[in-house]
């Protein structure tokens, strides 16, 4: 296990803030997961894009 640190770092020093995690493999195991659902969402979104035409479907209204 490792122990991994993020400072993040403002204008006035007060507010600074670190956070400290464990680097579990049960976390890295849900890293991965989070990262291919990441990853299919953004698939999915991107098709949604195009608009599919249909050969017997009524004209879009909508512009493109």
């Amino acid at each position: 296990m490792t122990l991994k640190t993020h400072t993040v770092t403002k204008k006035n020093p007060k507010h600074s803030q670190e956070w400290s995690w464990e680097e579990t493999p049960e976390l890295l195991k849900a890293l991965e997961k989070l990262d291919e659902s990441s990853k299919l969402a953004a698939s999915l979104k991107e098709g949604t894009k195009k608009i599919l035409k249909t050969p017997n479907a009524a004209p879009s209204k909508r512009k493109t």
